[in-house]
């Protein structure tokens, strides 16, 4: 999947988010901001339960697990 410009917008609504934040606060965060289902569907299927900062968040939706 290429979310192309989508990966910055994500990084800017994840900005306002705490972290370390679990799987499930990202996933209210993002679908708070109306991201697309797909990012919302990787975030689901991510192997971890806790993400670090926005950038561990986009570099799972890029692919680099």
């Amino acid at each position: 999947m290429d979310l192309g410009g989508t990966i910055g917008n994500l990084s800017d609504q994840l900005k306002n988010l705490e972290f370390p934040a679990s799987k499930d606060d990202v996933i209210a965060n993002l679908q708070n901001n109306n991201a697309p289902q797909e990012a919302i569907d990787q975030v689901k299927n991510a192997s971890q339960d806790t993400f670090n900062s926005a950038d561990d968040v986009t570099q799972k939706l890029q692919g680099n697990q």
